[in-house]
């Protein structure tokens, strides 16, 4: 099991080792692209997720979970590849189609492959540790590719597109590499579409597993879907371009932070997620108020408490999932995710191209507020009532 562990956090490890991360939003802008492309680019990402991510899920409950995400590493490397070639708006467009499908192919496929294989082991119950080791090793990972960013942008986007081509291939290959145990293409035999429908029922007629999907995508979509933007909001409030990798090297810091002691609070109610994400919501307002540098501090402490959601949150939903459809459910869960970061992704685009980044950055932490406060309310609904029960049948 030893060996498991380490090849999926080197895969992990590479492939988020990319050294495009920190810069490419910058690139786009640099490259002539306007406020309305950079959120069509975003868009687009995100609706090529979208429409593959369900499907996805059902081949991964059918076929080898290996080969689908060594699949995808490849077409992300020729993504970057048509970045490097083709710097221009449709450019820029294809490799984010190639990046959607790769996105699409990995995000359930990875999560029920590490947890079939310890509930092979019978370590089922270390999920929340190991997936959050996994998460912290990833945003090592970018880490350290936006620390290296920095000087490597001094040789140009060419070289740090290459390098990061590189990066992910890397990882592909460690991950055909690995001598999996549990079988998880059980459903091997199975109609294709009966494995979608037998996801699709056990997604939605699960009060459980759809109450935590639910949550997962509202509270993932309005705080993640913003990661893409950090980069603007760092050169908008003063930092100069070589200093980008430096600043996203501390934010994944922070990410890296949460994902490594998530399962610390695994035990903790739904409410103190709820809360968690109010505190973002006022983070974000005051620090998109002040506007100054300074409040790189506040969106470092954003961060950490995005990534400590997400693990928490993952923990939940797996152990909810039934093992014949895990891949199929945490697609479904992806595909909700992505339609709400699509929201999230035109909204923003829509109010900075109308206003600029500042507004858009303040009304986000309102609205993120504002569903803290609606979670919070209905959860304090729900206590009172039971309090009332209880008194009524004494």
């Amino acid at each position: 099991m030893k060996k498991l562990v380490r090849s999926i956090y080197a895969f992990k490890f590479l492939d988020d080792l990319v050294l495009i991360y920190p810069l490419y939003a910058v690139m786009f802008t640099e490259f002539g692209m306007q406020a309305w492309q950079v959120s069509a680019l975003f868009l687009t990402w995100s609706l090529t997720s979208f429409f593959l991510e369900i499907p996805s899920g059902a081949w991964a409950d059918k076929y080898d979970r290996k080969k689908i995400l060594f699949l995808g590493q490849c077409i992300r490397a020729l993504g970057y590849l048509c970045w490097l070639c083709f710097p221009t708006f449709a450019g820029f467009m294809a490799g984010f189609v190639c990046w959607g499908i790769k996105s699409a192919l990995t995000s359930g496929t990875f999560q029920a492959l590490v947890y079939d294989e310890l509930k092979y082991y019978g370590q089922e119950d270390k999920f929340a540790k190991i997936w959050g080791r996994t998460q912290t090793l990833s945003f090592i990972a970018s880490l350290i590719a936006s620390l290296l960013a920095s000087p490597a942008i001094l040789v140009g986007y060419p070289f740090v597109l290459i390098l990061s081509s590189l990066a992910v291939l890397l990882s592909g290959i460690v991950i055909i590499r690995i001598n999996v145990k549990a079988v998880h293409f059980m459903n091997s035999h199975v109609n294709y579409f009966s494995i979608l429908r037998e996801g699709w029922n056990n997604a939605f007629n699960n009060r459980l597993v759809f109450r935590l999907i639910l949550l997962y995508a509202l509270v993932i979509a309005l705080n993640g879907g913003l990661d893409e933007y950090w980069p603007i909001f760092t050169r908008e409030v003063g930092i100069p371009v070589y200093g980008l990798g430096i600043v996203l090297g501390m934010l994944s810091l922070g990410e890296a932070l949460g994902s490594f002691l998530a399962h610390y609070f695994e035990k903790k109610r739904l409410t103190f997620i709820y809360w968690l994400t109010f505190s973002n919501g006022l983070l974000l307002l005051v620090s998109a108020y002040f506007y100054k540098w300074p409040v790189l501090l506040l969106i470092f402490v954003f961060s950490f408490i995005v990534s400590l959601i997400q693990v928490l949150l993952e923990s939940r939903l797996h152990h909810a999932i039934p093992d014949e459809t895990r891949a199929t459910v945490s697609s479904i869960n992806g595909f909700l995710t992505e339609l709400m970061v699509m929201g999230v992704f035109g909204g923003f685009g829509l109010l900075s191209q109308m206003y600029n980044y500042q507004i858009a950055f303040l009304c986000f932490g309102g609205i993120i507020l504002l569903a803290a406060l609606i979670y919070l309310s209905g959860q304090n609904h729900a206590l009172s009532d039971k309090s009332g029960q209880k008194r009524t049948e004494r």
